[in-house]
C-alpha cells in the first residue's frame, strides 16, 4: 500500500493554494528577470535599482528606493555603494537635509539598464501569451488590490 511520504492532515485552503501559487508564478519571473540582469553584468537587485533610479523624476533616498524595489534588499546602501563604486550611479547630499543622501543613475548605469528594456517587455510577452487580454486586465486589478492592502 503506497502512501504519501509526508501525509498532510489538513487539506489546502483556497487562499494558500492561491498563495503558493503566486510565490510559484513569481519565483519563474525572478528567474527569468535574473538571467537577463546577468546578460549585462548585474544581479537582479542592482538591475531594479537602477530601473527606479532611471524611471525617478527626481534623486531618491534609500528608503524611497527601498519602498520601490520588488524584492526587499536588506542593505540598500551596501548595494547603492557598489553601484556607485562601478560608476553607475551618483550621490549627492540633499539641499534641504544634509543627512539625507540622493541617489541618481549616471549615463553608465541607463547604459546597461535600458538596453535591457526590450528584452523584459519580450520575457513579460513570452510569460503571459497565453492568457486573454481580458483575464490579465483582470489580474492586473486583483493584485494592485493586493499591493495596496499591504
Amino acid at each position: 500500500m503506497d502512501q504519501p511520504a509526508h501525509p498532510r492532515s489538513r487539506p489546502a485552503s483556497l487562499q494558500e493554494e492561491v498563495a503558493t501559487s503566486l510565490q510559484w508564478a513569481a519565483g519563474i519571473v525572478q528567474d527569468e528577470m535574473a538571467r537577463l540582469a546577468k546578460s549585462s553584468g548585474l544581479t537582479l537587485p542592482q538591475y531594479q535599482v537602477l530601473r527606479i533610479l532611471r524611471d525617478a523624476d527626481e534623486p531618491l533616498s534609500c528608503s524611497e528606493i527601498a519602498e520601490r524595489m520588488i524584492a526587499r534588499d536588506p542593505d540598500i546602501t551596501r548595494l547603492i555603494d557598489k553601484l556607485e563604486k562601478a560608476g553607475m550611479v551618483q550621490r549627492a547630499r540633499d539641499g534641504q537635509d544634509r543627512r539625507v543622501v540622493r541617489s541618481s543613475i549616471t549615463e553608465k548605469g541607463a547604459g546597461k539598464v535600458t538596453p535591457l528594456d526590450p528584452h523584459v517587455d519580450g520575457l513579460h510577452q513570452k510569460l503571459l501569451a497565453h492568457i486573454p487580454e481580458s483575464e490579465l486586465r483582470e489580474w492586473s486589478q486583483r493584485l494592485r488590490s493586493l499591493r495596496r492592502a499591504h
